[in-house]
């Protein structure tokens, strides 16, 4: 009883370690990972179609760029014999929670050495195969290897490595034979019954080593090409590297050069404002002068034409007729002397009438339009017709016309 249990224990030890860690069950079709763990093929491609890296599914590992997968042929040959061992002698079967057990027992451990495909050629124990020989339908140790180069018929034969590709990509869909010529119209691998009696015939046909050096000629030109473009691009990018920071360069240089310029601009306006308002106020000061002066002479005026009148009504009511007489001929001669005339004092206000304003406007957009063809120059477009051939003979901004002074009829 006892060594039946152990057979058992054993039995399901190892049908644990026959199990693909994805489907939990025996292996189909093994496939190795770079890092040593293997899975059913449909398992790992399909484990890793929806991955963006590449990674092993029980340690994590990276696999890098290129995935790589390798038929495990000792694990394959393993699971077979364990097949047929277990379809002979009926055994305990071991539940999916007792494999899935185990499995986790072993995660994350490495377990063993990778796998290798092994020489057929060793009859004793198969070493590792380094190349396999496409027309022999062989993998090769070094040692095999080296006797199977050494043999005169067999120079031509294609040696590839060891699980490059599947070998039914290599063998013609229609005839099944090795693809060993290729079509220079179709530029396409070929087999010998292809060019002999297929699709082919009549093509120009040569050897798959003879189109591979052709194509390395034309390969070669078109990198020598490629190359060219890539340098004249580079130099194209670093002139226009160049051209990029010499418009930021000068649009920085002139940016503050304008600033500069319309600083002086509003300095100048500001000046020029400040004089034509201190003008302003020197024109009321003496305009105001003047009134002052009229107004005093005016008002002495009155008051010696009220101290007159005072005068004749005192002699008006003068009941003594001969000094009425007396007092008459002094005070007419003393009024008959008198400048009382009333002068005619006219004031006219400073004001901007509307011609006035016009030809200010006027002036203001031609100053603006000399801003544009400083930028015109600066821009190095095609120049306009001088300010000065449009301006004609300029009318100064604050001439003569601007005060209108009071004057004195």
């Amino acid at each position: 009883m006892a060594k039946a249990r152990q057979e058992c224990g054993g039995a399901g030890i190892l049908e644990a370690e026959l199990t693909c860690p994805i489907c939990l069950e025996l292996y189909r079709e093994p496939m190795a990972l770079s890092c040593g763990h293997s899975f059913c093929r449909l398992c790992i491609e399909e484990a890793l179609y929806s991955q963006a890296v590449w990674t092993c599914p029980t340690c994590m590992a990276d696999l890098g760029v290129t995935l790589e997968l390798h038929n495990n042929f000792k694990l394959r040959n393993i699971v077979e014999a364990f097949k047929a061992i277990a379809s002979k002698a009926p055994r305990k079967a071991i539940t999916s929670t007792a494999r899935r057990e185990s499995l986790q027992q072993d995660e994350g451990s490495e377990k063993g050495k990778t796998d290798v495909v092994p020489c057929e050629q060793c009859l004793d124990e198969p070493q590792p195969a380094v190349k396999a020989c496409l027309i022999c339908e062989v993998s090769l140790c070094q040692a095999h290897l080296s006797k199977h180069n050494a043999r005169d018929f067999h120079q031509e034969h294609i040696l590839v490595e060891v699980g490059a590709g599947k070998e039914e990509e290599r063998r013609c869909r229609d005839h099944g034979k090795l693809l060993e010529c290729y079509c220079v119209r179709e530029k396409k691998c070929i087999c010998v019954l292809c060019s002999m009696a297929g699709a082919h015939k009549g093509h120009e046909v040569i050897t798959m080593k003879e189109g591979h050096d052709k194509e390395l000629v034309k390969l070669s030109s078109i990198m020598t090409d490629l190359q060219e473009s890539k340098s004249d691009l580079v130099t194209a990018l670093e002139e226009l590297q160049e051209g990029e920071n010499q418009i930021k360069n000068n649009t920085k240089t002139l940016t503050s050069d304008l600033k500069k310029l319309f600083r002086s601009i509003k300095a100048e306006l500001g000046k020029k404002q400040t004089m034509i308002l201190s003008d302003i106020r020197s024109y009321e000061e003496a305009d105001l002068a003047v009134v002052t002066k009229a107004r005093k002479e005016m008002e002495q005026k009155r008051d010696l034409a009220e101290q007159n009148l005072r005068a004749l009504q005192m002699l008006k009511e003068q009941p003594d007729i001969f000094l009425f007489f007396r007092d008459l001929k002094v005070v007419t001669d003393r009024i008959a002397s008198l400048d009382l005339v009333a002068e005619d004092v006219k004031v006219e206000a400073m004001q901007l009438n509307d011609r006035l304003m016009t030809q200010y406007e006027t002036q203001k957009k031609k100053f603006l339009l000399q801003l544009d063809y400083l930028l015109d120059d600066l821009r190095g477009e095609q120049p306009r017709p001088s300010p000065a051939d449009t301006m004609g003979n300029r009318t100064p901004i604050f001439g003569s016309s601007f005060r209108q002074g009071i004057k004195i009829a």
